[in-house]
């Protein structure tokens, strides 16, 4: 677990400059059960671990868009978006203190990166495929399940994180289809048919990973647990009110120029979707980063 404190007077001042409003005064949560504490403060815990990991594959992004010379605005919103993840990792640090603290759980932030680009993948390829994997599809698809979640929790400081995490979230979806826009047009058809077939993967994957995991169980008024009909009821909800939540993949070519908003809401849940989305050719990629998370970066 990284270090949250700094005797450092200018550190603490961007700290301050990131965390905004963000709340800070711990509830008082003796009302609930022991049960629903403590399965609500390890699915915060491994919620600690997905937002770190965005720090990670955000800040990968930035240094690719530097490099292909990606316009200040669209560097400005990636910037944005790991100062958003980082201070999501607080926020959910938090709220594990609210819930017992962190002691008995052992949570490895080292290497929760993506896998190493190969030298055969251009940095082109790379940050399309971190736009389009990462940001259009698991942050529209993570933020179904948030509403979800959110929608479940009546604990009202509990609800507020997840509230301003979902603020963050959508407009995290809408960056993703802007940059995509702006970048695509460099890839030949070949590439850009690659990258749809890849998202629309990623995106039946993300479905069954949430579907699978919506179990219930204790926690769900702490942000904890949520059922199958909470899910779908957020889906049949967005389909009536016209937003399109079906599995097709829009084309990529047709983001060229077109900068259009993603959903409505994120996963609070273990956000281990996010982790498990595949990322590269091999299609045990995010298997495997999923079980490295579960296994490594959070236990018991």
């Amino acid at each position: 677990m990284i270090v949250r404190s700094t005797k450092v007077a200018l550190f603490r001042r961007f700290v301050a400059e990131l965390e905004g409003a963000a709340p800070r005064d711990a509830p008082d949560l003796s009302a609930y059960d022991d049960a629903a504490r403590e399965a609500a403060r390890f699915a915060w815990a491994t919620r600690i671990v997905d937002e770190y990991r965005s720090v990670a594959v955000f800040a990968e992004l930035l240094r690719l868009l530097t490099d292909l010379e990606a316009s200040y605005p669209a560097q400005c919103a990636v910037h944005r978006l790991i100062g958003d993840e980082l201070r999501h990792t607080e926020l959910t640090t938090r709220v594990v203190e609210w819930l017992g603290g962190l002691d008995g759980l052992a949570i490895d932030l080292a290497d929760v990166g993506l896998p190493p680009r190969d030298a055969s993948e251009s940095a082109l390829v790379r940050a399309l495929h971190i736009i389009g994997r990462e940001i259009v599809v698991t942050e529209e698809e993570s933020i179904y399940a948030l509403a979800a979640y959110r929608n479940a929790t009546t604990e009202p400081s509990i609800r507020a994180v997840l509230d301003e995490i979902l603020v963050d979230e959508v407009r995290h979806a809408a960056v993703g289809r802007a940059l995509m826009a702006e970048l695509v047009g460099r890839l030949d058809d070949a590439e850009q048919a690659r990258l749809e077939g890849v998202m629309r993967e990623d995106r039946a994957h993300l479905r069954e990973v949430y579907l699978a995991s919506a179990r219930g169980g204790a926690g769900r008024t702490l942000g904890g647990s949520i059922e199958r009909a909470d899910l779908e009821a957020i889906w049949r909800k967005l389909r009536r009110g016209g937003v399109p939540v079906e599995l097709a993949e829009p084309a990529v070519s047709g983001m060229r120029g077109v900068a259009r908003g993603g959903g409505a809401g994120r996963s609070a849940g273990p956000r281990r979707s996010r982790a498990a989305a595949r990322y590269d050719r091999r299609r045990d990629d995010g298997a495997a980063l999923d079980a490295v998370l579960r296994r490594r970066h959070v236990r018991d």
